[in-house]
C-alpha cells in the first residue's frame, strides 16, 4: 500500500487496512475449504513450484511469471501472518511426491 508517511491519518488508515486484510485472510484460512481454495489457487492457478518458461512463446512465459508472482505473494502473506494455517494447509493438501 502506498501512503504519505508524513501524514499521520494516512499511516493510521494504512495500518488499519493492513490489519483488515490479515483478518480477511485469517477468516478464509480458518476453514478447511478456505485452505483448499488458497492452496489450489497458489499452486495450480498461479503455477507456484512450476516452471514458467515456455520456450516458443516469451509472452506466455511473461504471463506465467505474472501469475506466479501473485501466488508467491499470497503464499508469503500466509506464511508471514498465518503460519499455523500455512502448516496445516501444507499438511492437508501438499503431495510430497509432486
Amino acid at each position: 500500500m502506498v501512503y504519505d508517511a508524513n501524514d499521520e491519518a494516512a499511516r493510521t488508515r494504512a495500518l488499519d487496512d493492513e490489519k483488515d486484510r490479515a483478518l480477511d485472510l485469517g477468516l478464509i484460512l480458518r476453514d478447511e475449504r478456505g485452505r483448499r481454495f488458497m492452496f489450489t489457487h497458489i499452486f495450480e492457478t498461479c503455477h507456484v513450484r512450476r516452471v514458467s518458461f515456455v520456450s516458443t512463446d516469451t509472452h506466455a512465459t511473461a504471463f506465467n511469471e505474472g501469475a506466479r508472482a501473485v501466488g508467491e505473494a499470497l503464499l508469503e502473506d500466509i506464511r508471514s501472518n498465518h503460519f499455523d494455517a500455512f502448516i496445516k494447509m501444507m499438511e492437508e493438501f501438499n503431495d510430497p511426491n509432486d
